[in-house]
């Protein structure tokens, strides 16, 4: 739906009219897009191999909701993209399971256009061979038009890992323009 956009309040003059546009400008048009502002979450449906020390984008294979089609499930299928008329500050959470397996550490990275989130992410050294571990992190995230959000993963066990599928997924809430 990327017709609705951040409404900007019309000018009103003294002695002016209500009018169609007036009431569509200042009433109408801000009450759409509060009851459908961007929204976005996904998940992957099938484990992901991240190789031993490389930071890997997350693909993100099946979408459960997208409001503003800001993702695709198979071109750069790790990207969260701002639409059209949809720019402001979203939070950003971003889930990575990763399965069991006792060597090295796990990180979980948020990234905008390709750069690394401060406060975006989370990460671990105390793994456990018994379980399959999980990171989370979170951030509220300033975007315009065309920026990008991407969740990476980063492991350290002497080999390549795979992700825990039921674990990963990204969520983009649209929170204030």
């Amino acid at each position: 739906m990327t017709g609705l956009a951040v409404p900007t309040p019309a000018s009103v003059v003294p002695g002016g009219y209500d009018t169609a546009a007036l009431w569509n400008a200042n009433v109408y048009n801000g009450l759409q897009f509060l009851l459908n502002p961007p929204l976005f979450e996904g998940y992957q449906s099938a484990a992901q191999s991240v190789a031993n020390g490389s930071v890997t984008a997350i693909g993100i294979d099946t979408t459960t909701i997208d409001t503003y089609g800001g993702h695709s499930n198979t071109t750069n299928n790790s990207r969260y993209t701002c639409q059209t008329g949809a720019a402001g500050w979203y939070q950003v959470i971003a889930c990575l399971g990763f399965a069991a397996n006792a060597n090295g550490s796990r990180a979980l990275e948020l990234h905008k256009n390709g750069t690394v989130i401060k406060l975006g992410y989370d990460g671990s050294d105390n793994t456990r061979i018994d379980i399959a571990g999980a990171l989370q992190a979170t951030a509220l995230i300033q975007l315009a038009v065309g920026d990008y959000v991407e969740a990476f993963a980063y492991q350290t066990s002497g080999g390549s890992l795979a992700t825990n599928a039921v674990a990963t997924g990204m969520t983009v809430i649209w929170k204030h323009a």
